[in-house]
């Protein structure tokens, strides 16, 4: 078997098996099957089942016992910035609401202070991604186009992480990716919806290039604001 084709098939292995576990198939303490039953089941090679364990291991979703063999672990110890565990956790229905709700409170602790940092310290080369960003939105405003407007505001948001200057901050970029696309398309998806929280994206730009971190950080809580009382009418969140 080819490098590559492992690669793939241990990856399958992993999103199954990963997606299973997120949706409570195993229970916390329970063991996995073993190796040889997994091998069976998804008729791959024993190497390319252990990389998936292994991954699954690295992700804090399981631990390897002497006596008990591979159990899953607390929801607790699972490495939920992972883009893989956040997309299964997403995917479970029965952890979809918690998830959103907590991004939802975790977006209110760091974005607003996010543009507050940027607001003091980007670079002229940063205010112009940001105003691309926000000009990109407008566009796909006016021609309606949902799936254009979800990445402009991915972009719009992740620009300004990346401009704190702050490696923590900007590591949020690839961890809440795939979620807050779902949060996005909950306005977007209507885009009437969209255009109505421009304006508070434009007063997070115009702050910014003014160089008004309080300004920044009300205009930031204002967009998540608008975004939140959406999903809440979606039944996303309580």
């Amino acid at each position: 078997m080819s490098g590559k084709l492992r690669v793939r098939r241990s990856e399958s292995v992993l999103a199954q098996l990963g997606a299973d576990i997120a949706a409570g198939r195993f229970q916390t303490g329970q063991p996995v099957p073993t190796e040889a039953e997994l091998v069976e089941t998804y008729r791959v090679g024993r190497s390319t089942v252990r990389e998936a364990i292994s991954s699954l291991v690295g992700h804090g979703m399981l631990q390897a016992t002497p006596r008990r063999g591979t159990v899953v672990t607390d929801r607790a110890q699972w490495n939920t910035l992972n883009r893989n565990v956040l997309r299964w956790l997403m995917d479970s229905k029965i952890h979809t609401m918690g998830i959103l709700e907590a991004i939802d409170e975790a977006r209110r602790i760091f974005e607003p202070a996010s543009a507050a940092l940027v607001a003091k310290r980007a670079s002229r080369h940063q205010i112009i991604e940001i105003e691309t960003a926000y000009a990109k939105m407008e566009e796909a405003a006016g021609r309606g186009d949902a799936d254009a407007a979800i990445v402009a505001d991915r972009e719009f948001h992740f620009a300004i992480l990346r401009a704190t200057g702050n490696p923590i901050l900007e590591a949020f970029d690839t961890a809440l990716d795939s979620v807050l696309g779902l949060l996005f398309s909950v306005t977007a998806n209507h885009m009437d919806n969209f255009r109505a929280n421009l304006g508070n994206h434009l007063a997070v730009v115009e702050a910014i290039r003014a160089k008004m971190p309080e300004a920044a950080e009300r205009a930031m809580l204002e967009t998540i604001n608008f975004t939140t009382e959406k999903m809440k009418g979606a039944k996303l969140i309580e």
